[in-house]
């Protein structure tokens, strides 16, 4: 069996039954036969399921990884043993049919023919202000997109942080800066371990919401505060998608004096005023220091959709930017409850508005 093939049996469709059914519907049918296509999103072990899926449709890949964490080097392994070919982002530049991304990387050296499928905010933010002249898809714009950002996420970042801490964090004091997709997720997670979290956030309507789940806030442009809250805390973590966050705003010596300090955003959000070694995992995204950064049953409708969005672009969308479409959102939402034994309407408590 080849190591391509043993990841179906690593991931069996308990797992993973969005893309057994994938490699089921396209090593007949061939849907992507003859696209070139640049494969742009972190390289783990996990993500070999969904570049076999672009070949078994037919697929003509160049595979790379997302540049701010490191690839699998088992990952690698097996992509040289299959003749997969793979290059730095960085080293990417030309014209592909598709372009799949993740944080709009491929965007300044590349082009597309048909379009771009798009993974994160970052990245849909950077393509709809690009104006690009073929049409761009984005799968984080779509409900089903919590599931790993919310869940998958929160869970990977507090699994993490456990297992790098050294010491038991239960009743620790945690201080949670971002109170959007990723941060609600940390906080649902961290809230198995301790009562005594803080939510940093500017916005107030998310402040509102964490202070309806019973969690402690402060405004984050309460330097003071946020300051005073920092000298204290146990745990510090980083969900704001805003790069140099702390160390633009706040005295950065409030933040050194013990506490752990994570990362859970794709930039480093603590900047430029803290060396790697003061932060969990050298600034990189914290999940990532585990082999499995977030659990296959939350990557599974993420990579079956960020697949299938494929055929939005093959059914031609005209040029702009375009959520991914409703009805394949809507559809797997259920069907993951369905397989998970989850209702949508616990998963909309936790995601709230």
């Amino acid at each position: 069996m080849s190591a391509l093939e043993a990841i179906y049996q690593e991931f069996g469709a308990d797992v993973a039954p969005f893309m057994h059914r994938l490699r089921d519907e396209v090593q007949d049918t061939k849907p992507y036969k003859g696209l070139r296509i640049a494969h742009d999103i972190p390289l783990t072990r996990t993500t070999l399921i969904k570049v076999d899926s672009l070949l078994k449709g037919g697929a003509d890949l160049l595979v790379s990884n997302f540049s701010f964490c490191t690839p699998d080097a088992y990952a690698l392994k097996v992509l040289e043993e299959n003749n997969i070919p793979y290059k730095p982002v960085h080293e990417i530049s030309g014209e592909f049919d598709v372009l799949m991304d993740c944080g709009a990387e491929l965007l300044e050296n590349c082009t597309a023919k048909l379009g771009a499928v798009e993974l994160t905010r970052t990245g849909a933010v950077a393509y709809q202000n690009a104006h690009t002249p073929y049409p761009v898809i984005s799968v984080d714009d779509t409900r089903l997109k919590q599931l790993e950002t919310c869940l998958g996420t929160g869970e990977g970042v507090h699994r993490a942080i456990v297992n790098l801490a050294g010491r038991d964090l239960t009743d620790a004091k945690v201080v949670i800066f971002g109170f959007g997709k990723v941060g609600r997720g940390i906080a649902h997670y961290f809230k198995t371990i301790t009562d005594d979290i803080t939510i940093a956030e500017m916005d107030e309507k998310r402040l509102k919401v964490a202070t309806d789940r019973d969690l402690k806030v402060v405004s984050a442009d309460r330097a003071d505060e946020v300051e005073a809250l920092a000298r204290s805390a146990d745990v510090i973590i980083t969900a704001t998608g805003l790069k140099d966050i702390i160390s633009r705003s706040y005295d950065t010596s409030a933040f050194l004096n013990g506490p752990l300090l994570a990362n859970a955003g794709a930039e480093d959000e603590f900047g430029y005023d803290f060396k790697d070694s003061d932060i969990l995992g050298a600034k990189v995204p914290v999940n990532f220091t585990e082999n499995e950064p977030t659990l296959m049953k939350f990557l599974d409708p993420i990579f079956y959709a960020h697949t299938v969005a494929l055929n939005d672009l093959l059914e031609g969308r005209a040029p702009g930017f375009h959520a991914l479409n409703r009805v394949t959102d809507n559809a797997v939402m259920a069907d993951w409850c369905r397989f998970h034994n989850r209702t949508e309407e616990e998963l909309e408590a936790i995601f709230g508005p």
